[in-house]
């Protein structure tokens, strides 16, 4: 890898570890809330957001999302850290799990746009990190 593409895997490699440290940072929390609280009445949540959705209340979407966006998350972040030969896949992946999360909550008419918005902006942040720092580490960029 030359120094331009060192310099760029390097910076879109430290742009993925703080959207994960942040994506797993503010996932945990919500989703600790959603399970000690599965009414969601804590978190200002009205069971009658989940009425287009299969679930009765925020026990199951609070473990989902504790596991696939915070734990997920904090343990790329970490891998990412190590410098794991799976990197940059973990930085894509955890940016299209995101993506996915987010499509699935507008489908089912769970779409809150002070939330959903600037997550879509991490999730393609993420999608985007992974490819250049694929790119980067092939040569192409």
């Amino acid at each position: 890898m030359n120094s331009n593409n060192n310099k760029h895997f390097k910076r879109a490699r430290t742009t993925a570890l703080v959207l994960l440290f942040f994506l797993g940072l503010s996932a945990l929390p919500a989703s600790i809330f959603m399970m000690v609280d599965p009414s969601g009445m804590k978190m200002g949540l009205p069971p009658e957001m989940l009425d287009q959705t299969p679930f009765r209340d925020f026990l199951f979407p609070g473990i989902l999302l504790g596991f696939f966006n915070g734990i997920l998350s904090l343990l790329f972040a970490i891998l990412v850290i190590k410098k794991h030969r799976l990197q940059v896949w973990m930085v894509f992946f955890q940016g299209g799990v995101l993506m996915t999360w987010l499509t699935v909550e507008v489908i089912m008419d769970l779409y809150y746009a002070p939330l959903t918005l600037p997550y879509y902006l991490v999730a393609t942040l993420l999608l985007s990190c992974g490819l250049l720092m694929n790119l980067s580490k092939s040569g192409l960029s």
